[in-house]
């Protein structure tokens, strides 16, 4: 009878502890959307959840060709800290899921404390580089990947 009575408070204590861990947070299992490369110190493989887990900003933005646009997204050079650019970096490959891509001078990107990888508000896991001050083809449509050379 004492053995029985252990047993089940062991239980016990392990559902309750299950259902704790489980709930600390979702779960992220999606695939990867969008991702930080190259000359880094930890490349970044995020997903939809996990880009949209990280601080994100509301910006109104001036596009050079749609004007004054609200944007919400993840800071650019935020994910750029987080991946941990190495010494001798100097440009960023934009790549879209069609095969566009822009490089741009790193020290541009470091400097423009508002560009953003923006999230699409039509569709899930789409993102959109917001790039002010530069020229639309650094605006990149549909952008998956940032490689830092």
């Amino acid at each position: 009878m004492k053995n029985n009575r252990i047993t089940l408070l062991v239980l016990s204590i392990v559902v309750i502890l299950s259902l704790v861990l489980s709930a600390c947070g979702a779960k992220d299992d999606g695939p990867v959307t969008f991702s930080v490369t190259g000359l880094v110190d930890t490349e970044l493989a995020l997903t939809d959840m996990g880009l949209h887990n990280m601080e994100a900003v509301t910006l109104t933005l001036e596009h050079p060709k749609n004007g004054p646009t609200e944007y919400t997204g993840v800071r650019l050079n935020d994910l750029l800290a987080e991946a941990g650019v190495q010494a001798g970096a100097t440009m960023l490959t934009l790549t879209a899921s069609d095969g566009y891509a822009y490089d741009i001078e790193l020290a541009t990107v470091l400097s423009c404390s508002d560009c953003l990888i923006a999230f699409d508000p039509e569709a899930a896991g789409v993102y959109n580089a917001a790039m002010p001050d530069q020229s639309s083809k650094a605006w990149v449509k549909n952008i998956v990947s940032v490689e830092v050379k």
